[in-house]
């Protein structure tokens, strides 16, 4: 399974009331059950766990390691284990990415994939090339943000009250594939008030901080589904821009995320 929820998850931001967003380096583990499943899943369960890290800067660009590991229990047949492990680079001016995926079933290599897509400023039609497809060149469209651009985005319209943000994406985890994310921004908590997190000891360094809770659903931007989403993503947004209570919709199934093990990492200012 393609790991395209990366461009959310997999992001770590910090910001201080009438600041910028910025980003911060960071580490954390989630923990992955099934929570819901349509008869077309064919699934008895699905649990495993999800790990990334961010390091970097504004100046340097940012790096994010990523791996998710599943176990899908179908009702007829063997249990199966998808482990997805992915690299991105991005630089801190939005014109560069690189990003490289691995996928493992069963503990054999199914999938790899390494893309590369640049532009000339901010704003622009990229250039990108996919080595899946023999390097074939393709182009990720005008207007279209990474996703470090777009967290930070959201981390803006949140500090400055805003609910509402529909923006083109390409994170490089679907291939060529760009995506039109619509999210919805809720009401601000107040520090101490997010009830799930006070009973989360490693969610404790968090309490002191206001958080969102953010919905993000992902369309195709090209083929006949263009109004039905891929798939959605739910959480709760932190100032400091560490997401807890993560739930990850694909459709046909639901996985839930609590956080089990969170780490700041030590990261030089841009001079």
């Amino acid at each position: 399974m393609r790991t395209v929820l990366l461009a959310v998850i997999a992001m770590v931001l910090a910001a201080t009331a009438g600041e910028a967003a910025s980003i911060a380096a960071h580490r954390a583990i989630y923990d992955l059950k099934m929570i819901r499943a349509s008869d077309r899943a064919s699934f008895s369960g699905v649990d495993g766990r999800l790990a990334f890290e961010v390091q970097g800067s504004a100046c340097e660009g940012w790096v994010v390691n990523f791996r998710m590991v599943s176990e899908y229990r179908p009702v007829e047949g063997n249990t199966r284990t998808v482990d997805t492990q992915s690299t991105a680079f991005e630089s801190g001016d939005g014109l560069d990415m690189r990003y490289d995926q691995k996928e493992f079933i069963d503990g054999r290599l199914d999938n790899q994939s390494k893309i590369k897509v640049s532009r000339p400023s901010t704003g622009d039609e990229a250039s990108g090339t996919l080595s899946s497809s023999g390097g074939k060149p393709f182009t990720v469209p005008t207007g279209t943000v990474f996703p470090m651009q777009h967290q930070l985005k959201l981390m803006d319209k949140a500090e400055q009250g805003e609910t509402r943000d529909t923006s083109l994406i390409y994170d490089g985890s679907d291939g060529e594939a760009t995506y039109r994310a619509i999210t919805f921004i809720g009401r601000r908590k107040d520090a101490g008030t997010n009830a799930r997190d006070n009973g989360n000891g490693e969610a404790k360094p968090l309490a002191g901080l206001p958080s969102w809770p953010v919905s993000i659903s992902y369309y195709h931007t090209s083929g006949d589904d263009q109004d039905v989403p891929s798939y959605q993503v739910g959480f709760d947004l932190y100032e400091n821009g560490v997401a807890t209570g993560l739930v990850l919709d694909y459709g046909d199934f639901v996985l839930s995320g609590e956080m089990t093990s969170f780490e700041l990492l030590k990261s030089e200012p841009c001079s």
